[in-house]
């Protein structure tokens, strides 16, 4: 039986009410994932960047098809969400696409917001914007919900020395505070120790490596002995 124009109407009416609530859903999921918070210090010029991937064809072609196959994946149970998000906001931190990596990276700390990973993840993400402040923000923060995880640790350390190299303060405030936690770690001292030699206090980097070579029985220890004779030669 053919439909009259009123029922077209009607049906008219229902799709888009349909469509509405669609989107009205989408839109209520996207705003009520709390947003990692961007450092009033920092200013995102671009969303995009030179991912490591730009120029490889290859590379690009292989994390686009991930993408696919993580989303395929969501919400069926054979894999934690968290992980899956995660791994598409790495891909997309990889082509460069700012946008989706933050909203993915968003949405996995929503589902697991005491595990580190993803702060660690999104602390290197900020990191390739340019937005230092937010980087620091996001390793300290991955710190925080797990501060039995030394890798962690090393990652802010790492990230603090580099970045933040001069700020004298807040370096040695992290270092005390992963001696408190762990006490003397040779990784650690290493990263102390590398830190110290750009800051031109060779005597101090001196003692962090001495100190190196003492808990570290067993280990092969000639560069460190070369590092140790050129710094003393500085003195």
């Amino acid at each position: 039986m053919q439909m009259t124009h009123k029922g077209w109407i009607m049906k008219g009416i229902i799709l888009v009410i349909i469509v509405g609530i669609a989107v009205g859903i989408l839109q209520y999921q996207k705003t009520r994932i709390p947003a990692f918070p961007i450092n009033s210090a920092d200013t995102i010029a671009s969303w995009s960047f030179k991912g490591a991937y730009a120029g490889n064809d290859t590379l690009i072609q292989n994390a686009q098809a991930d993408i696919i196959h993580l989303t395929s994946l969501l919400g069926k149970g054979e894999f934690d969400d968290y992980d899956l998000y995660d791994g598409m906001a790495n891909d997309y931190t990889s082509l460069g696409d700012g946008e989706n990596a933050y909203a993915n990276y968003n949405r996995a700390i929503a589902i697991h917001p005491k595990k580190g990973l993803g702060y660690v993840n999104l602390g290197y993400f900020f990191d390739q914007l340019g937005a230092s402040h937010t980087a620091a923000d996001a390793y300290t923060k991955a710190v925080t919900v797990e501060p039995s995880m030394l890798q962690y640790r090393l990652e802010l350390l790492r990230f603090l020395t580099i970045r933040f190299a001069t700020d004298i303060a807040r370096v040695n405030a992290a270092f005390a505070d992963s001696d408190a936690r762990y006490g003397a770690i040779a990784e650690v001292l290493i990263v102390k120790a590398q830190w110290l030699t750009t800051q031109g206090k060779y005597a101090d980097a001196i003692d962090a490596w001495e100190k190196m070579k003492e808990i570290s029985p067993g280990r092969d220890m000639t560069s460190v002995d070369t590092e140790i004779a050129r710094l003393k030669a500085k003195l």
